[in-house]
């Protein structure tokens, strides 16, 4: 059964980063399995309600932590201590339930003191977090991923960025283009010169050309899917 996993942040302190790990963890668990609020929650959903119910649903929630993780509001107030801040509620959503909660410390931040957390999430400060540098990105989201899984990765799964499903329906969508374009040759033939393109070329070179039109179709469609 795939693991499902919120990405908790600070779009101020580390939204970029944030997109990074996003963008390798739904390649391997799928981005059914992956809550990131501006790809989960559409326009006019309720936030709060969607929030809660991706942590609920998840597996394991990550706390990306920044140096702007403990940002000062417009009201000089650190904001993490504010009821409706959304980072304290997704942080304590996450504590009063049974699931793997992963302090990732970016960019070489602290851990925060607990003095400097509300009590209602203060526990964060006795998990064990990761870090996630510059300088080691993919090694450190490898073994983010092997937290998250329970075992060695071995190897960098969103490396491989195509499935053999998605190789074979481009390759067949890459066929399809290729026989329709020479089909709509063949009916232009027809439509200037009154005879089919057969009686023009022959069969053998027909039969020759839609061949060779259908692999280099395949070819390219193959090689769309694995640039994606």
């Amino acid at each position: 059964m795939a693991k499902r996993v919120f990405i908790s942040y600070r779009r101020e302190d580390t939204a970029p980063v944030a997109r990074l790990v996003y963008d390798r963890l739904w390649r391997v668990l799928s981005k059914a399995n992956v809550f990131f609020d501006v790809s989960t929650i559409a326009g006019g959903e309720d936030f709060q309600s969607k929030i809660a119910s991706g942590i609920g649903k998840s597996d394991a929630t990550l706390v990306l932590i920044g140096e702007g993780w403990l940002k000062e509001s417009p009201t000089r107030k650190i904001r993490i201590w504010e009821e409706n801040d959304y980072v304290r509620s997704e942080v304590r959503e996450a504590l009063a339930r049974p699931l793997l909660l992963l302090p990732i410390l970016v960019s070489g931040a602290s851990m925060p003191k607990p003095e400097q957390l509300p009590e209602d999430i203060r526990a964060i400060t006795m998990k064990s977090a990761l870090p996630l540098r510059h300088e080691s990105f993919e090694d450190d989201v490898e073994n983010i991923l092997s937290a998250i899984l329970g075992v060695g990765t071995r190897k960098r799964n969103w490396e491989k960025q195509t499935t053999i499903w998605s190789c074979i329906f481009h390759t067949i969508g890459g066929i399809a283009a290729a026989l329709a374009f020479l089909l709509i040759v063949a009916l232009m033939h027809f439509w200037l010169l009154d005879r089919p393109l057969s009686a023009s070329i022959g069969v053998p070179m027909t039969v020759l050309t839609a061949i060779a039109t259908a692999v280099v179709g395949g070819w390219f469609g193959l090689s769309r899917a694995r640039r994606q």
